[in-house]
């Protein structure tokens, strides 16, 4: 009988083993992205067939006194038709019944609504002073409200119906990501209504801290606040292109559930960790590893298995316990780089300063007086950014400039 190998034996004992089966078949419904029916606004094709000009009574029509200032616009042909109507409150209620997403489309959702931004346009209804601003609801070719669902349910609220112009047949298919500039929709949002089946909320922030890391030149510098730049779209790709996020997510969530009063840290730092060390893994060359990732990061978030203070998670849980009350960007890389540090622990790579905890810049230096004077970075990371499977790097130059601030006495 062939004797089971200590990873082996760990994953039994966690359940981590089968935990992973189970993942492998939950994939994120993908949304299913056609070069035919996305994107249709750079569409090549579209613009071929473009061979009409304006007239110059219509540039005249649409730019008035500053047509003289436009000319060879051409004109293009799509499938898009628009009507002006009046929406009365029956109109918007049964819209709203028959046509929001997951019911008439149940591959998508919409997000969902904002109670007070219904609150203030059924107050603007009421009072008539609901202006005609020519912004569309917008139905998609299959009869799918893709923009507007907060008009509508005012309209149902305050029982006043109101003109709208109404733009119909829209085919492309990622349009749901880019409506409404106005009020964007959140990365969590579009990835909800793509139809993710793991939380779309924590799997946004996976994918903002995935994506700021890959595109960090230096990571061991990497700061995670890239992200915050990112537009829907550029999220529901970059998940769309790495489903191993998903996998991750799905994966601390489970664990999570089980153990969320011993949990120290939010499921995004902790899947995300999980997604990078299982990528970087793949990249190493690491024979008889000593733990998994899985059984590492179930020991971080339960405390399951550990015997004594001498644990690495031990040390790693003791660390992310004194910044459990911390939620800053800073903080945020504190807790992942310590993570990462247990982990290369177990791996036998040097870690910087040889131990879990992180060093970070002071609150206060002394001036030439011995006066307190606070630090512009007080709290950041002031070592190199702990990278998974990697050996601990030198500090970056920016790092040692924001810890070295000269002070001048007045």
């Amino acid at each position: 009988m062939r004797k089971q190998t200590n990873i082996e034996l760990q994953a039994e004992e966690f359940g981590s083993e089968s935990l992973q089966e189970s993942i492998v078949n939950k994939l994120v419904d993908r949304y299913e992205e056609t070069e035919s029916n996305s994107y249709l606004a750079s569409s090549k094709n579209l613009l071929a067939t473009a061979t009409t000009l304006l007239s110059s009574e219509n540039v005249e029509d649409i730019f008035k006194a500053k047509a003289k200032y436009y000319s060879g616009i051409r004109a293009v042909k799509t499938t898009l038709k628009h009507v002006t109507i009046f929406i009365s409150p029956e109109l918007a209620r049964d819209m709203l019944r028959f046509s929001s997403r997951g019911i008439v489309n149940k591959e998508n959702k919409n997000r969902k609504l904002s109670r007070t931004k219904v609150k203030k346009y059924a107050e603007a209804m009421k009072k008539s002073q609901w202006c005609l601003t020519g912004e569309p609801i917008i139905i998609s070719a299959d009869g799918e409200i893709l923009n507007g669902h907060h008009r509508l349910e005012a309209a149902c609220e305050a029982n006043v119906g109101f003109i709208a112009p109404v733009t119909y047949n829209v085919t492309d298919d990622l349009s749901f990501a880019h409506i409404d500039v106005g009020n964007m929709r959140s990365r969590a949002q579009v990835l909800e209504m793509a139809g993710v089946t793991v939380s779309a909320n924590v799997l946004s922030r996976v994918a903002m801290l995935a994506k700021a890391f890959e595109m960090t030149k230096n990571q061991f510098a990497f700061r995670g606040t890239q992200g915050t730049s990112f537009q829907p779209a550029e999220i529901l790709a970059y998940v769309e292109n790495n489903q191993e996020l998903a996998l991750s997510v799905d994966f601390v969530a489970k664990i999570v559930k089980r153990h969320r009063l011993e949990s120290q840290a939010s499921e995004a730092i902790y899947a995300f960790a999980h997604y990078l060390i299982k990528k970087n893994l793949e990249n190493c060359q690491f024979q008889d590893l000593s733990i998994t990732p899985e059984v590492y990061l179930t020991r971080v978030i339960s405390s399951l298995g550990l015997e004594s203070e001498d644990d690495i998670e031990y040390q790693v849980r003791n660390y992310l316990q004194s910044l459990v009350h911390e939620s800053t960007g800073y903080s945020l890389l504190c807790k992942l780089s310590a993570i990462f540090k247990g982990w290369n622990m177990h791996l036998n790579i040097p870690v910087s300063g040889n131990k879990v905890s992180v060093r970070r810049v002071a609150r206060y230096r002394k001036d030439s007086e011995g006066a307190k004077i606070p630090m512009p970075s007080a709290g950041n990371i002031n070592e190199a950014f702990t990278i998974p499977c990697v050996k601990k790097g030198p500090i970056p130059q920016k790092i040692l400039k924001q810890a070295n601030i000269q002070t001048m006495s007045k």
